[in-house]
């Protein structure tokens, strides 16, 4: 059998190394995303059909750490100037506080770590559950849980003290919602909800309960360093 000959998971049929869906049975094929222009390729692809930039895939090696909820162990892997522990038996990911703040901050490393991510699985429906407040894979404290930049609706586990923790497809949620302007939206936000709680004390009014908000992020590329920051200060 030629040994470059890739097959669907699902039915067995022969596709090609830049299909992302299976041309037979439809299924999505397994996929990472271009470290240039983040267009999602095949996981066999040696350059993205779309720019031509060169896929790189970088090697795992073990470390002490255990995964926060299946408690497999964490494996590192360095991609550009940063390094992640990644749980290959769910696909969650620990991200350190100063290498998160420098893949916010830097938009050529958001590509290098989407490109390094696995390529999104398709949607499915959200269970709702107990919520479990997991150890930090670092101290072993609980973590607290937040949804990032208020707006973004990706919720994270986060150690004031050492990093945060993804669950499987969150970190590239969270690195796309960066891409997309989220921080900057979120900004705008607070600064509205901020606006409408004076109003109302000046006016003498009840305020609203609501819901807690983090502190406010600057736009630009100080406010995406600060946004690690802003989670920190919400637990202290």
């Amino acid at each position: 059998m030629d040994a470059k000959t890739l097959h669907c998971q699902s039915c067995g049929a022969s596709v090609g190394e830049d299909d992302l869906q299976c041309p037979y049975c439809k299924s999505q094929l397994a996929t990472i995303a271009c470290p240039k222009c983040f267009g999602l390729v095949g996981i066999h692809a040696q350059h993205c059909p779309r720019c031509g930039a060169a896929i790189q895939r970088a090697e795992a090696t073990a470390t002490a750490l255990a995964c926060p909820g299946c408690k497999a162990p964490l494996l590192a892997t360095a991609v550009g100037g940063v390094s992640l522990d990644q749980c290959h038996a769910c696909g969650g990911v620990w991200v350190g506080q100063h290498n998160f703040e420098q893949i916010a901050a830097d938009r050529a490393e958001r590509g290098e770590v989407l490109g390094a991510l696995p390529g999104q699985g398709p949607k499915v429906a959200v269970q709702l559950g107990e919520v479990h407040y997991r150890p930090c894979p670092q101290c072993g404290r609980l973590m607290n849980r937040t949804n990032y930049g208020h707006i973004s609706g990706v919720v994270l586990d986060v150690c004031k003290d050492h990093g945060l923790w993804f669950d499987k497809d969150k970190l590239r949620e969270v690195l796309e919602f960066i891409e997309g302007g989220g921080l900057e939206k979120s900004h705008a936000q607070q600064m509205l909800e901020e606006d409408e709680r004076r109003r109302q004390v000046s006016a003498g009014l009840p305020q609203g309960l609501g819901s807690w908000t983090e502190m406010p992020v600057q736009s630009g590329g100080d406010g995406l360093v600060s946004a690690f920051a802003s989670l920190v200060h919400l637990f202290r």
